[in-house]
C-alpha cells in the first residue's frame, strides 16, 4: 500500500464534512462511500495510483470524506494495518477529522429527546474516534452552555485537538501528525481511558463536569436494573448524565457480556461479540458515566443496590434464567461444543 499521507472526514451531515475536507485538500479529495472495508479498499486504490502518478518524492495528501453513517475508526485501523502487512510501517493516517455543529451536540445531550439512538450514537462516535474535532456554530450558544459542550467535548476525547471551525482553513491549521492517527484511536476515548486506568478516576471539576467509574464483579438483577434505569439515570437531582459507555453483565443473561452506551437521555444495552466464558470477557461491571451535577456516591449506591445479592449469587444460573428480565431479547450464543 502507498504511504501517501491519508485525512479521513466525516460529520453527521455530509454538506459539514464536504466543505471542511475542501479547505484541508491541496487537491487530491475523495468521496468513499460502503462499508469500511469497500471504503478502506477504495482509499487504497486511490492512494495507490496518486502515488503513482506523482512519484515517491511528491508530498501530496489525499483527503476523503465518509458519509454520515460511515465509520471513520474502522476505516483508519483497516488501512493502518494493511499498510502494516506490505510496508512494515503503519503510519498512514494523518488525521482523523470530525466536524460537529455546537446545536447538535446541545441537543442531544441536553433536550431530553429519547428517539435518536441513531443520531446519539453516531454523535459519540464522531467525538470520540477523532484526533481532530471541528466545532461549527459555538457562538450561536450561550455562553454557559458553549463552554459546557466544549467541555464535554474534551472529556469524552482527551486525545482529540479541538478546534473552531472558522479557524481551519487548510491543513496548516491542523495539529502535526506523524501518520499514526489510527494507533491513537484504538484506545484514546475518555471512557476507554477511565476504564483502563488503575487508579480511581474521580478528579475534581474544574470544568463543571462529574466523571466516575463504576466497577463491580457480580452481574445486575434484571427488574432492580430497569428500575435504577428509569429513576436514578434521568436527570433530577442525582445530576444530569450526558454520557455514559462501558459494559455490564445481567444475572439472568449469564451467557451474554452487554454494552452499556448512552447520549443524553438515549441508554442503549446490547450485546457484544463476547460471550461470557471467554477469557478475555469483562467480569461483572464495567461503567464510565460524565454529567453535570453528579451526585456519585447517590448513583453508586443505586446502581449497587440493582446487583444481586449473596444468596442470589448462591443460588446460581438457573435461577436468574427464571427472573423477569424487561430488556429487549438478544440472540442465544453459540458455544460451539
Amino acid at each position: 500500500m502507498s504511504t501517501v499521507p491519508i485525512t479521513l472526514v466525516s460529520a453527521l451531515h455530509d454538506a459539514d464534512a464536504a466543505r471542511v475536507a475542501a479547505r484541508l485538500s491541496d487537491g487530491h479529495r475523495m468521496h468513499a462511500a460502503g462499508s469500511a472495508l469497500a471504503a478502506a479498499r477504495a482509499v487504497a486504490e486511490r492512494a495507490e495510483h496518486l502515488a503513482e502518478v506523482c512519484g515517491p518524492d511528491a508530498r501530496h495528501s489525499l483527503v476523503v470524506t465518509l458519509p454520515a453513517w460511515g465509520d471513520a475508526r474502522a476505516v483508519a485501523m483497516m488501512l493502518a494495518n494493511a499498510a502494516r502487512a506490505e510496508t512494515g510501517d503503519d503510519r498512514v493516517i494523518d488525521h482523523v477529522v470530525s466536524v460537529l455543529r455546537a446545536g447538535d451536540v446541545e441537543h442531544l445531550l441536553w433536550s431530553g429527546v429519547d428517539d435518536a439512538f441513531v443520531a446519539g450514537e453516531r454523535l459519540a462516535a464522531l467525538i470520540e474516534y477523532a484526533t481532530v474535532i471541528v466545532l461549527q456554530g459555538t457562538e450561536r450558544l450561550p455562553v454557559a452552555r458553549r463552554r459546557a459542550v466544549v467541555a464535554v467535548v474534551h472529556r469524552c476525547a482527551p486525545q482529540a485537538v479541538v478546534l473552531a471551525d472558522v479557524r481551519v482553513r487548510s491543513a496548516d491549521d491542523l495539529p502535526a501528525s506523524n501518520g499514526a492517527a489510527a494507533r491513537v484511536l484504538a484506545g484514546s476515548a475518555g471512557w476507554m481511558l477511565a476504564l483502563s486506568a488503575d487508579h480511581d478516576v474521580r478528579v475534581p471539576s474544574t470544568d463543571g463536569l462529574t466523571a466516575f467509574r463504576y466497577r463491580d464483579p457480580l452481574p445486575f438483577h434484571p427488574a432492580r436494573l430497569a428500575d435504577v434505569v428509569e429513576h436514578d439515570l434521568v436527570a433530577g437531582p442525582q445530576g444530569r448524565v450526558l454520557r455514559s459507555r462501558g459494559f455490564f453483565r445481567l444475572a439472568s443473561r449469564p451467557d451474554h457480556v452487554g454494552s452499556w452506551s448512552s447520549v443524553g437521555a438515549m441508554l442503549a444495552l446490547d450485546p457484544t461479540a463476547n460471550p461470557s466464558w471467554d477469557e478475555d470477557a469483562p467480569i461483572g461491571q464495567a461503567l464510565w458515566f460524565i454529567g453535570e451535577g453528579l451526585d456519585v456516591d447517590r448513583l453508586t449506591r443505586a446502581l449497587d443496590g440493582a446487583l444481586i445479592t449473596p444468596s442470589e449469587l448462591l443460588a446460581g444460573p438457573d435461577l436468574w434464567r427464571s427472573w423477569a428480565d424487561p430488556f429487549p431479547v438478544w440472540p442465544a450464543l453459540d458455544r460451539g461444543e
